[in-house]
C-alpha cells in the first residue's frame, strides 16, 4: 500500500469542498493510504499578481508541509504547474534545491492516476455524455491533454465531445477575468457557445478554475451545465 499526502488546493476548498472526498476515494480504491493536507495555499495567487515575497512565505509552508511525504497528488493543473515550474524559482542557493527536491514529489492528479500500477482495478463505468474542456495549464505548461482524454476514453460507457476550438484559453486566467473582464467575457461566451453546440449537459476539466469561471458564465447565459472535475467524474465511475 502507498501512503500519498493529497493536496486540497485552497480555492478549492472553499469553492468545491466535495472534491478532496472524491480524490481522495479514487485514491483509496487505487489502495493508497491517503493523508489530507489542507488550509494550504500554492503561493499562484501572490505570484501572478507579483507579489514573490508573500508567494514565498505561503509556498514556504506548503513545502513544509509535504516535506514527510514521497508522493503528494494534487488535484489542478494550475496549481500543480506553479508548484513543478515556478515556486522553486522564488527560493535561491541550497534553499532553491531543496524546494525544488520537494517539488518533484508532487503529481497532478490525473497522471498519478493514469500511470498507477493498479489502475486496472478501478473498473471505471459510468453512461452518459459530457465535453471535455482543455485548461491552458494542462495543456502547455503540465502537457497532460493525453494523459486526461485517455482517462476519459477507459471510463465504460461515457462518450466524450471535444471542442472545435478546443486549445483556445475559456477567459478566466485568474486576476485576467477582473482586469480585462470585456475580454474574458468574449472568451467565455465563445468557449460556451462550444460546449452548448455539442449538446452535452455535462462539462468535465482537470482544472476546476476553468469550471467555476464557465459555471458562473453558463448560469448568467441560461445554460443548462453542470460542471465535474476528474476526480468527480472518476468517482461517479467507480465501480
Amino acid at each position: 500500500m502507498a501512503s500519498v499526502a493529497l493536496f486540497d488546493p485552497c480555492y478549492m476548498s472553499v469553492l468545491r469542498p466535495r472534491d478532496a472526498a472524491n480524490a481522495q476515494r479514487v485514491l483509496q480504491a487505487l489502495g493508497d493510504d491517503v493523508t489530507l493536507l489542507d488550509g494550504r495555499c500554492c503561493g499562484q495567487p501572490a505570484f501572478n499578481s507579483g507579489y514573490r515575497a508573500e508567494a514565498r512565505t505561503v509556498g514556504r509552508e506548503l513545502l513544509r508541509s509535504a516535506q514527510p511525504f514521497s508522493s503528494i497528488v494534487l488535484p489542478s493543473g494550475s496549481c500543480s504547474a506553479m508548484v513543478q515550474h515556478y515556486l522553486p524559482m522564488l527560493f535561491d542557493g541550497t534553499r532553491r534545491t531543496g524546494a525544488q527536491a520537494i517539488a518533484a514529489r508532487f503529481h497532478e492528479f490525473n497522471s498519478y492516476v493514469a500511470t498507477h500500477p493498479r489502475f486496472d482495478r478501478l473498473g471505471l463505468k459510468l453512461e452518459g455524455v459530457v465535453a471535455y474542456h482543455d485548461s491552458c495549464h494542462g495543456r502547455r505548461e503540465l502537457g497532460i491533454t493525453d494523459t486526461v482524454t485517455g482517462l476519459l476514453a477507459r471510463v465504460e460507457g461515457l462518450e466524450v465531445r471535444r471542442l472545435p476550438h478546443e486549445e483556445e484559453c475559456c477567459g478566466f486566467g485568474g486576476t485576467f477575468s477582473v482586469k480585462m473582464r470585456e475580454v474574458s467575457v468574449a472568451m467565455m461566451t465563445a468557449k460556451l457557445e462550444e460546449v452548448s453546440a455539442t449538446g452535452a449537459r455535462v462539462l468535465v476539466s482537470a482544472d476546476f478554475s476553468c469550471l467555476a469561471h464557465l459555471e458562473a458564465g453558463a448560469r448568467g447565459m441560461g445554460l443548462e451545465l453542470e460542471v465535474w472535475t476528474m476526480p468527480e467524474l472518476l468517482a461517479r465511475a467507480l465501480a
